[in-house]
């Protein structure tokens, strides 16, 4: 399945190319034959490096993703490639940011006279009595509102929330299948500076999430692109989960048995409650180190053969980092070596890219220009791509087509038993007016796989 699968994206590359060239004595090789040199053991031979245990998954930023990039540069340049990144490389650098947040500190101050009415600090020494569960990297302080359940609901005449939620914290008393966590985020748009969450009653259980996110203080967070940072960008909001006991003192309850009675009377009539103002301010401290993480994408080079077209470019594309060591699975494998995901689609660019530099050399390659991509940061949120499209090499106007290329490794469920010989064709009567004839077209030229529009 993957030569053909990769045949047919030469094919596509290559769809101006010329079909034929008239010898006196036989007819001349065309690129098409070059595809067969993308064999199953060529495929190994790279994807074994590329998913080795020694590359650690290939997170992007690390070590192991440095060394699939030193693998992949040589490569290319034992074809002769031409490198088109920095400094006359096969890399393309970029600047990450990764946040690491050290600590929490959290302050609740009576609004009437800013005295202190509980302070405590979550870090992974200590257990305060509140948990970001997500956000909240920037000082956030405002007063709180008690917006019950978090239900809306336009048809019933239920809207538990208060008109203007600008510089206000949101109290909870969330409820699953209730409370309207998607209205609830998108307050976050029109300046609210989070949700506090009342997850049940139960004291343990607030302690026992506590102590779990404990282990996540000096990790590096959410990995973003250097430039696109923002000094005005506003801060970022916090989900916060309160400790019951403390959230019963702020809602002027006795105990955690009213609280529970108050959720049931929320759940009983949610119509009758209306947003309440508290006299309280929440104020929310992170303490965060900013670090730079550097990683690169992978550009390499062969020039088209026809004068009036090789100012055109066609890229081909493939991610080569992957999600590196998470929690141990069942097996206690903590490693994910990523050989599908892209590993099988670095090596389809590569080995595509020895096949049409064998054909050019044979004087038959494509007549437009090619651009081989390795990109990183895909598995971070499209990082390496997003900085190679503000940053193109080759002007956006002369690039005429991307074909991405993403796990094709294995069969899956869906095709189990049955003929493998079919891809997947995503965006193909979306993203161009052009590209669905054009894939269609070169399937017919060459493997007539099974073109699946399911995604």
């Amino acid at each position: 399945m993957t030569n053909k699968i990769l045949l047919l994206i030469t094919l596509a590359t290559a769809s101006a190319c010329s079909m034929f060239t008239k010898s006196p004595q036989k007819p001349a090789p065309t690129i098409y034959l070059f595809a067969n040199n993308i064999t199953e053991q060529s495929l190994y031979n790279d994807l074994v490096v590329i998913s080795h245990d020694s590359l650690e998954g290939r997170e992007t930023g690390t070590i192991g993703e440095q060394k699939a990039a030193r693998y992949i540069s040589k490569r290319y340049t034992e074809m002769g490639l031409k490198p088109v990144g920095d400094n006359n490389s096969y890399f393309q650098h970029f600047d990450l940011i990764q946040p690491t947040v050290k600590e929490i500190s959290y302050r609740v101050l009576n609004a009437s006279d800013n005295s202190v009415v509980d302070a405590s600090t979550h870090s992974a020494d200590e257990i305060g009595n509140f948990v970001t569960l997500f956000g909240g990297s920037d000082p956030l302080s405002g007063p709180i509102v008690f917006v019950g359940a978090g239900m809306r609901n336009e048809e019933e005449g239920i809207n538990q929330y208060p008109e203007n939620v600008d510089g206000k914290w949101l109290l909870v008393a969330y409820q699953r299948g209730k409370t309207d966590m998607r209205f609830l985020q998108g307050t976050f748009s029109e300046g609210a500076l989070g949700a506090i969450l009342i997850n049940d009653t139960d004291v343990n259980d607030f302690t026992e999430e506590a102590e779990s996110r404990q282990e996540n203080f000096g990790q590096g967070g959410r990995l973003s692109l250097k430039y696109l940072q923002k000094d005005d960008a506003g801060a970022s909001p916090a989900f916060n989960r309160i400790n019951p006991e403390l959230a019963t003192k702020l809602l002027g309850l006795n105990n955690l048995a009213a609280l529970s009675k108050l959720e049931e009377q929320l759940a009983a009539d949610p119509a009758a409650f209306q947003a309440k103002k508290l006299d309280y301010i929440l104020e929310h401290n992170p303490t965060v180190n900013e670090n730079t993480v550097t990683s690169q994408n992978i550009v390499a080079f062969l020039e088209g053969s026809d004068p009036d077209l090789k100012h055109e470019v066609v890229v081909l594309s493939s991610h080569y980092d992957h999600v590196g060591i998470t929690r141990p699975d069942s097996t206690g494998d903590a490693l994910n070596n990523g050989a599908d995901d892209d590993g099988s689609g670095t090596v389809a660019t590569i080995q595509t890219a020895q096949a049409m530099s064998e054909a050019k050399a044979a004087g038959v390659g494509p007549k437009r220009s090619v651009l081989f991509l390795n990109v990183s940061g895909e598995e971070k949120g499209l990082l390496g791509s997003r900085y190679y499209s503000d940053h193109p090499i080759f002007s956006m106007e002369n690039t005429v087509a991307d074909i991405n290329i993403d796990m094709i490794g294995r069969v899956d469920p869906e095709h189990e038993g049955k003929d493998s010989s079919y891809v997947y064709i995503i965006g193909g009567e979306i993203i161009s007016s052009h590209l669905d004839s054009l894939t269609v077209m070169a399937n017919a030229m060459g493997p007539n796989l099974d073109l699946s529009k399911r995604y």
